[in-house]
């Protein structure tokens, strides 16, 4: 298995189960903005918070068949077995789905994530252990404070500033890994070596 990013804004998400497993997801793809559908006839506390606010579409049923074709994504999250491999029967045409009892017809696992602006940090344990991938999202994003959001976009202006500067190939290698010391992450020294990589002609510069 190889791990992807994959964008799902405005993208059909379908979710049958209403259960906590459902409940999870559905934030995860709300935070995306995805177009979301639970169908369930009965819902968790958050999930009818999130239906009544209109984040999501709910119906109000068991699962039917001809639900999910037209799904980009499926997650299968009731708590019956049975009931799942016939909903996987019916997802041959959906691309991708997400089968919480890792049963048949799954065919990714989502992570365990967190993100710091363009960072994005996933893990999993291809549903061995979702406790465990839990945890070491928990260490990681003590490992990565909220100021890698800033750190993140500074380097990715500082590439850009690179790529539009005449300096050589080695000159350039040598600032990207300069950047890559903690030490960046305060945002005055950001600053210094910005100054410094547009006065060897590295592009525009502002600073906020």
């Amino acid at each position: 298995m190889i791990s992807l990013s994959v964008d799902v804004e405005q993208k059909k998400v379908i979710i049958i189960g209403g259960g906590k497993a459902a409940e999870k997801r559905a934030k995860v793809f709300l935070r995306e903005k995805a177009k979301i559908t639970v169908v369930s006839p009965a819902v968790t506390e958050d999930l009818k918070e999130m239906i009544k606010k209109k984040e999501i579409h709910w119906l109000n049923r068991h699962f039917e068949n001809g639900d999910v074709t037209s799904a980009f994504l499926l997650v299968i999250a009731t708590d019956d077995c049975e009931t799942n491999d016939n909903i996987a029967l019916q997802a041959g045409n959906v691309p991708l789905v997400n089968r919480v009892d890792g049963g048949k017809g799954g065919n990714f696992y989502l992570p365990a994530q967190f993100t710091r602006g363009k960072l994005n940090v996933s893990v999993t344990t291809q549903g061995a252990s979702p406790k465990l991938a839990g945890r070491l999202r928990e260490e990681w994003e003590k490992q990565f404070p909220p100021a890698y959001k800033d750190y993140v976009d500074f380097l990715y202006e500082c590439r850009q500033m690179l790529k539009a500067s005449p300096l050589s190939k080695v000159e350039k290698e040598m600032y990207l890994e300069r950047m890559l010391d903690p030490s960046y992450l305060e945002r005055e020294k950001q600053w210094v070596i910005k100054e410094e990589i547009h006065t060897k002609g590295g592009g525009s510069l502002c600073r906020d």
